[in-house]
C-alpha cells in the first residue's frame, strides 16, 4: 500500500509530486499539510498533529472524512515522524513524503531528510518539485531511471560511504569512497535514460533532479 504523507512545508509541483498524489492509496498529513492535501485535490484519511500551524476548522476537516489525531504540543516526535508511525500502523508498504523540505523551518527540512534513515522496513521517498530523494542502506543497490542531462547526487549520512560504484553517469565511481562534509558527490549527470549506484557499506542520500523540469 502506497501511503503519501503531507507535512507542513511547501510544495512545488512536478511530475513526480502528480504521480505520487495519482498513486496514493492512503493520504495522511502532518498538521498544516492538510491545507497542502486539500489543495492537491486529497482529502486526508488521517490528520496528525498538535495543530499547531493548521489554518483550517478541524470539524470542516471532520466533516469530508478525515480523522483527527491530536497529539500534546510537547512531545519528542515531530508531526511528520508521527504520521510516518501511523502509515505504518496501517500498513503502508510504501511511503512518499510531500513538503518535507522547503518552508519557513530550515530545521524541519533536516530533521524529515534525517527521517529516511530512520525508516529502515519500507522504501521511502522525498518528493519535491523537479527531485526526489531516497536513502540507500549498504549493501545495496538502486537504479535512476531519467533523462540524459538529469541530475544525480550522492551524500554520505555516515562517516563514510564505500564500495561506490556507478554506471550511466558522467563522473565514474569504482569503489569509491564519500566522506561525510565533503560535498564530492553532487551534480552527477546522467549519460544514459539509466543509471545504476551500488553501495557496500554506509548510508547514502541520493537525489535525482529532472533537468527539463528544473529548466522551466
Amino acid at each position: 500500500m502506497h501511503c503519501v504523507i503531507f507535512a507542513g512545508g511547501t510544495l512545488r509541483p512536478g511530475t513526480a509530486v502528480t504521480a505520487a498524489i495519482a498513486s496514493a492509496d492512503m493520504v495522511i498529513a502532518a498538521d498544516g499539510g492538510a491545507s497542502t492535501a486539500l489543495h492537491y485535490g486529497r482529502v486526508p484519511s488521517l490528520i496528525v498533529g498538535d495543530f499547531d500551524s493548521l489554518r483550517l476548522p478541524v470539524a470542516e476537516l471532520e466533516q469530508q472524512g478525515s480523522q483527527i489525531v491530536r497529539v500534546a504540543v510537547e512531545k519528542d516526535e515531530t508531526d511528520t515522524e508521527l504520521a510516518v508511525q501511523l502509515a505504518l500502523e496501517h500498513g503502508a508498504t510504501r511511503i512518499t513524503l510531500l513538503g518535507a523540505i522547503g518552508g519557513a523551518r530550515f530545521d524541519h527540512t533536516i530533521a524529515n531528510i534525517l527521517l529516511l534513515a530512520d525508516i529502515t522496513t519500507l522504501p521511502t521517498r522525498i518528493v519535491d518539485g523537479p527531485s526526489q530523494a531516497w536513502l540507500l542502506r549498504g549493501p545495496a543497490s538502486t537504479t535512476i531511471t531519467g533523462a540524459v542531462g538529469d541530475l544525480l547526487s550522492l551524500f554520505p549520512l555516515t562517516g563514510a560511504a564505500t564500495g561506490i560504484t556507478t554506471t550511466g553517469l558522467y563522473y565514474p565511481l569504482h569503489e569509491s569512497t564519500l566522506r561525510f562534509g565533503k560535498p564530492r558527490g553532487i551534480s552527477n549527470v546522467l549519460t544514459h535514460e539509466q543509471a545504476a549506484v551500488t553501495l557496500t557499506d554506509g548510508l547514502l542520500l541520493c537525489i535525482h533532479t529532472k533537468k527539463a523540469e528544473l529548466e522551466e
